[in-house]
């Protein structure tokens, strides 16, 4: 994994010479780039490190009217070389590109005063504590600066030291979750074709791999690979420059703010809520301005809309609703800038709290801030448990949570267990993957289910139980998944009992009531009484007593409405398959040997063939027992 370390400061202050120095490398590429001697596009360059690693450097342009490839290399970045030169102190663009740090909050890095060799001792000290003082009051306060020269050579060594040291103390960015990658260099290689490079975000990708581009929606197969410095690898993670070869990419296909990731990862969205800072530089931001929103490498015109009130005053932060003139792939999480749209300076910027939301409503404006305060606070836990409720029945899985706040899988699950263990959520799997459910609903719909099995057997005290699809109709309009796992966990806590097909509750008995013995008795000698023939049910008695003795297996329809015991049919059985035996019967042959009309030996052989106790074969039906 490496680091990223973004260059910032004003123009013709030596970013380039500084990082061609400390990497052997220039950073400037473009023919254009070396005449006006002038950094347009975004440079990569790579120092090697003590561990084998390597440190990565973006050298962003300096130049006011290349800010937006400023913002586009620094919305990657864990760190910054500010360079300021020791001639001229601070200037304009220096402290835009600070205000674009500090609001992509990318706090950490070093100061490089540069041109040393142009500029007297008293002129380095009055320079270093310009620096000084205008870092003061802003989370850069304390930030060391390194005098260097790169004609020299002066300071090289220690800033070099101090550039190791700050990857060391650098957190490793979210390897664990869906690979995702913004694109901010797209070109053309001779024999090989479209090449797409840019800085993994998290997860991580190998030679073979399916990725998605969006906007889009195409799939890509990666086919070759370049890592940092590195050609011949076959894999990369968050925190990487990675360069891909896609199998079948245009040129055309990718733009300005285009992403790659693992399918079904990235989603693409027309508006977003965010918490939004304005600089105390800037103008009040008033509800509907048209303003430049940048976020990855993306810049998009969007209408700002304050949530909370209509004006956001300078130095203040508020909720801001973003309505995007073009789609934008973004998440939870991420960081923008948002710029002025004429002229064309920064005002402000945050992070993103959701993607994909509705209009501003006045009517709902006290839940919306909710929400948006919920959501901004980072409590994982308290934001699952808000999705959960407003789910219902449907649960949310982990994945849909982790796409919908932007927190890494593992974190969501942590929550998960965390609310399980407290009896907020319920796991349910639902034949993929577990969804979180409120468990208030849980134990409701089991409270059902249990009621409804309950009241069967005060109806029907003979009855085995409920049949297995009973709990479907009881929770009808509910998700299959999410029946079956009432059912599971009913019997798992030994509530419910599962007695073949059929449901009961423990106390329910398995055999019939000692009081209901001699009534069943009775049925059964009334069926018994019409032979072969059968006896309709309507003239055997209690139709909820007959039909419990039906599903016990005592009794069974020989057709709809015409019933025979068990030991009946049993012995009809016996009887056909002592006379058939291997050769197997017709219907006609039935109808002969029981000596009965042809309807009836149909139903005796269509009966045997619901039992399973026959197969046919052409005109003949053969018994499985005799086949074995």
């Amino acid at each position: 994994m490496g680091v990223i370390v973004g260059t910032a400061g004003h123009i013709d202050h030596g970013k380039s010479s500084l990082v061609k120095y400390l990497t052997g490398t220039d950073p400037d590429r473009l023919k254009e780039e070396k005449e006006r001697g002038i950094t347009i596009e975004l440079g990569y360059v790579f120092m090697p490190m003590p561990d084998g690693e390597v440190l990565s450097f973006i050298d962003v342009p300096g130049h006011e009217k290349f800010i937006r490839q400023m913002v586009a290399g620094v919305a990657t970045v864990d760190c910054f070389l500010l360079v300021v030169a020791a001639d001229e102190g601070v200037m304009p663009q220096t402290g835009e590109h600070l205000d674009i740090l500090r609001l992509l909050e990318v706090n950490k890095g070093i100061v490089a005063l540069t041109k040393c060799d142009l500029a007297s001792e008293e002129m380095q000290d009055l320079a270093e504590a310009d620096i000084v003082d205008f870092l003061k009051n802003t989370p850069f306060e304390g930030t060391g600066v390194i005098r260097v020269s790169s004609k020299t050579g002066q300071g090289m060594e220690e800033i070099r030291e101090a550039l190791i040291q700050m990857k060391e103390e650098i957190g490793q960015r979210q390897i664990g979750t869906k690979f995702r990658l913004d694109i901010d260099r797209v070109f053309i290689l001779e024999g090989f074709g479209t090449i797409i490079g840019g800085t993994a975000i998290s997860g991580s990708v190998k030679v073979g791999d399916k990725l998605e581009l969006q906007p889009g929606g195409k799939s890509y197969r990666v086919r070759e690979m370049r890592v940092n410095a590195n050609k011949n690898v076959r894999s990369g993670t968050a925190g990487d420059r990675i360069a891909l070869n896609l199998v079948g990419l245009q040129r055309e296909d990718v733009s300005h703010g285009s992403c790659v990731a693992e399918p079904g990862f990235l989603q693409v969205r027309n508006s977003l809520d965010t918490r939004l800072t304005l600089l105390k530089s800037a103008k009040p931001l008033k509800r509907y301005q048209r303003i430049r929103l940048h976020t990855g490498t993306a810049e998009i015109m969007a209408r700002a809309v304050p949530v909370e009130i209509d004006v956001i005053h300078p130095g203040s932060t508020g909720f801001v609703h973003f309505q995007l003139e073009s789609q934008v792939v973004a998440l939870p999480g991420d960081r923008f800038v948002i710029r002025n749209y004429s002229p064309v300076i920064t005002i402000g910027g945050g992070i993103i709290l959701e993607a994909g939301t509705g209009k501003v409503r006045k009517k709902y404006i006290r839940e919306r801030i909710s929400h948006l305060e919920l959501l901004a606070s980072g409590d994982i836990s308290a934001m699952l448990f808000e999705m959960v409720q407003h789910a219902g029945v449907d649960g949310v899985s982990v994945s849909e949570a982790a796409s919908a706040t932007g927190y890494a899988p593992g974190e969501i699950q942590a929550a998960s267990a965390e609310l399980q263990e407290q009896g907020i959520i319920e796991l349910m799997m639902d034949g993929t993957a577990h969804r979180a459910v409120n468990s208030q609903l849980v134990d409701e719909a089991g409270k059902k289910v249990v009621s409804s099995i309950q009241e069967h057997h005060e109806t029907c005290p003979v009855s085995s139980g409920v049949h297995l699809s009973t709990p479907g109709r009881i929770l009808s309009g509910y998700p299959q998944w999410f029946v079956r796992s009432i059912i599971e966990n009913l019997t798992e806590s030994r509530r419910i009992e599962r007695r073949k097909e059929w449901l009961a509750l423990p106390m329910h008995p398995e055999e019939i009531p000692p009081e209901y013995v001699a009534s069943v008795e009775q049925i059964i000698r009334k069926v018994d009484s019409g032979g072969i023939q059968g006896s309709s049910i309507t003239d055997s008695g209690d139709d909820g007593l007959v039909n419990s003795l039906i599903e016990r297996e005592i009794l069974f329809e020989l057709t709809k409405g015409i019933l025979i015991s068990v030991e009946q049919a049993e012995s009809v059985q016996e009887k056909v398959i002592e006379a058939f035996g291997e050769t197997g019967f017709t219907l006609a042959e039935l109808r002969d040997f029981l000596g009965v009309s042809r309807k009836l030996a149909l139903q005796w052989g269509e009966f045997f063939d619901r039992r399973g106790w026959t197969v046919r074969k052409s005109d003949r039906r053969f018994f499985y027992s005799s086949l074995q």
